[in-house]
């Protein structure tokens, strides 16, 4: 038996725990007094039976919950509409029954207080212990994305951005109920599915940004609004800002739609990428219309300051450029730090900002094909939507919308127990790497599951992951995908399970005949 999270509600003693019976399992919700002394009520969300327990006088009446159903919202359905009548009948003392049954007054900080409790509970209800450790690679050979069946089957990979961590648990329950039911039919309208909304619920919670949902277009990846945007927002032969190293479609979009490529080249400093703002300054000419920005940034793990990012909005607007900042990976943040939106440092910057982002990379759902375009002014988003007619996105499925609504609203304890390992990952992979191949330089990222390492010092003849790949059987990223004069780098994957990650390593040093 596990505890996950306590709280109070209303008065009363809330607690959420996660349950393994012999034949069953499940997480189960505990109402009672605040002090735990009493139990009023129990619901267990169990797989096999889910029911739930009142206890009035000592008997144990047991009432089922229906499995056709989200018994996690039947749960906190009963709880809003029917908790007054129910604690009376559990014998809870009327002083309890009136605390709990007081009117909800808009102007009562409780209310809101207890809102967030409620959310905080339903979240826990909703979660299992996530499995991390313990990756069967037997399972992990078998699924079919392009990370696991690109190379032949003695070839461990570490390159695409993807984890091998199991999904979230009200992921997997949302994706459960559409295939059990048969629910495969045409999806309604993105905006009718709350996405928008529940976008900007997410925004707020974690980043204290507080976008606007009629600013809020639905597409199906990242990238699709990466393309879109250069059609909506600059011509052929015009300039595109780029920082490299960077994510490979960034280049690739540019090439492909004939734009001109600004190439603005970080530093190292240390073990940092940083911005070169001077020679930005001078790249950028009044042919340049569009920045292109990946914050957090992808391979280098940067999370840039709110300094930086000022910097980033002084250029925009000085030189009149559209800015699309893809933040896809804003919460995989670690040590403590916190993204800042680009569209969060003033009115003048949010205007001309395009904000991408989606749940998929966080919760590791990038096969289901869901993103968010937010527009910080409504003729940019006009504009967007006018250049291409809206079927040229092609269409989105029910997966998609619906677990991107269950990863951002109730999968985040999933997360919390996610980020603290993938820091733990990184630093294991630092210190193995410092002990068995010094030469190469890590450059510790701030976000993401990415490392970005400079293996110029081994002096290879050639790519050193095809080096690697060749001599220890382990694929990386190849840097010279990521920018010209980046041949020397690999970007590393390290959301895997410690085990793997081990192997990875090893099998990078036996590369090398180490």
């Amino acid at each position: 038996m596990t505890e996950f999270w306590k709280g109070e509600w209303r008065g009363l003693g809330l607690a959420v725990e996660f349950r393994a019976l012999e034949d069953d399992a499940g997480s189960t919700l505990r109402v009672g007094s605040s002090d735990g002394a009493q139990e009023w009520m129990r619901f267990d969300c169990f797989d096999r039976n889910p029911h739930w327990h009142l206890d009035p006088n000592g008997r144990n009446e047991v009432h089922p919950l229906d499995e056709r159903d989200d018994v996690v919202s039947q749960v906190f359905g009963r709880l809003r509409s029917e908790g007054s009548v129910l604690l009376e009948r559990a014998g809870a003392p009327p002083a309890v029954i009136q605390e709990f049954s007081r009117a909800d007054d808009a102007g009562d900080p409780r209310v809101s207080r207890d809102a967030c409790v409620l959310r905080e509970a339903e979240r826990a209800l909703r979660h299992r212990p996530a499995q991390l450790d313990e990756l069967d690679m037997h399972v992990l050979r078998g699924r079919r994305s392009e990370k696991w069946q690109v190379y032949p089957s003695d070839v461990l990979p570490a390159w695409v951005a993807e984890m091998d961590f199991p999904i979230a648990a009200p992921i997997r329950a949302e994706l459960r109920r559409f295939t059990e039911s048969g629910d495969l039919g045409y999806p309604i309208d993105p905006a009718k599915t709350d996405l928008p909304d529940v976008f900007c619920e997410r925004m707020s919670e974690m980043f204290d940004w507080n976008p606007d949902p009629r600013r809020v277009e639905v597409l199906s990846e990242v990238v699709q609004g990466m393309y879109l945007a250069l059609e909506a927002f600059t011509e052929p032969g015009q300039g595109v800002v780029v920082q490299t190293p960077i994510y490979p479609p960034f280049l690739g979009s540019v090439q492909e739609t004939k734009r001109r490529l600004v190439e603005n080249r970080m530093n190292a400093n240390g073990d940092r990428m940083e911005f070169d703002f001077a020679a930005l300054a001078s790249a950028i000419d009044p042919d340049t219309r569009l920045f292109f920005l990946c914050n957090p940034h992808n391979p280098s793990g940067r999370v840039f300051s709110r300094s930086e990012l000022e910097q980033v909005a002084a250029i925009a607007i000085e030189r009149d450029l559209i800015v699309v900042s893809d933040e896809i990976h804003s919460d995989l943040l670690h040590d403590g730090r916190k993204h800042i939106p680009l569209a969060t440092l003033g009115p003048e910057i949010a205007k001309r900002t395009l904000t991408l982002t989606s749940s998929s990379k966080a919760f590791n759902t990038p096969g289901l094909r869901c993103a968010i375009a937010h527009f910080g002014d409504v003729a940019l988003q006009r504009r967007f939507n006018t250049v291409l007619p809206r079927h040229v996105r092609g269409g989105l499925g029910l997966f998609g919308l619906y677990a991107s609504i269950a990863a951002w609203r109730w999968a985040q304890p999933w997360l919390d127990e996610v980020r603290p390992y993938l820091e733990a990952n990184r630093d294991f992979a630092e210190q193995a790497l410092a002990e068995r191949i010094p030469e190469i330089r890590f450059h510790r990222p701030e976000a993401t599951y990415l490392a970005w390492l400079d293996c110029r010092a081994l002096a290879l003849s050639g790519s050193p992951a095809a080096h690697f790949l060749r001599h220890g059987r382990v694929v990386l990223s190849d840097g010279h995908h990521f920018g010209e004069s980046w041949e020397g780098y690999v970007r590393l994957n390290f959301a895997t399970s410690r085990p793997i990650l081990t192997q990875v390593i090893d099998r990078m040093a036996k590369a090398l005949g180490r």
